[in-house]
């Protein structure tokens, strides 16, 4: 069963308050076919950082991040089952962003 890959768009569209209070820009794509993998994205920008969501139709989902200051990387990968696993990511985003807290499950690198 493929994730309903336009729940992407509409759970960052959701965030507008948040991603203003955090002065990021966003923009959500279109879903690409990606070779048979079918993937929509978003990407959040500001002074301090670089943010990329991606979900693939496969139920797979990864949160990429940059910090300017220092060039540290945060990434992580989550495995959804529903629409509701979506929240995760981005609230586990809205951590790192305000309060430093990196998910559990996270892959840091220092720049």
């Amino acid at each position: 069963m493929m994730f309903p890959l336009e729940a992407l768009s509409a759970a960052i569209a959701a965030r507008t308050v948040i991603w203003a209070r955090l002065a990021l820009r966003w923009q959500t794509g279109q879903v690409q076919p990606n070779h048979d993998k079918p993937v929509a994205s978003a990407v959040l920008e500001s002074s301090a950082w670089l943010v990329e969501v991606m979900i693939w139709g496969t139920r797979e989902a990864e949160l990429a991040t940059v910090r300017l200051a220092d060039d540290r990387i945060v990434n992580s990968h989550y495995d959804l089952s529903s629409r509701d696993d979506l929240e995760a990511p981005l609230d586990e985003l809205v951590g790192l962003l305000a309060a430093n807290t990196v998910p559990g499950a996270a892959v840091v690198a220092c720049g």
